[in-house]
């Protein structure tokens, strides 16, 4: 799969993301980079199989897509990058 990483937008394909990117530590204490979707489309998730969401539709709680980049990940370095 091509995935092409911009400071604004994730594109596979035809499919673009707009996203906005989080230097951060995870919980476990690894360094990690979150990236966040910007919209309710979950294209993000249609691009990343491992992007999560925690909408609960019958609370009416709506979350947008993240998805985590750990060191030693495929495209860590690159998301890093963006993030700085």
């Amino acid at each position: 799969m091509n995935i092409k990483f911009r400071k604004y937008f994730i594109q596979s394909g035809s499919l673009k993301a707009k996203v906005s990117y989080s230097l951060n530590r995870h919980i476990s204490g690894k360094p990690c980079v979150t990236v966040y979707a910007k919209d309710y489309v979950s294209t993000l998730s249609k691009i990343f199989a491992s992007a999560q969401n925690d909408t609960d539709i019958s609370t009416d709680y709506f979350d947008k897509d993240r998805v985590r980049f750990f060191e030693g990940d495929e495209h860590y370095a690159e998301v890093l990058r963006l993030a700085r």
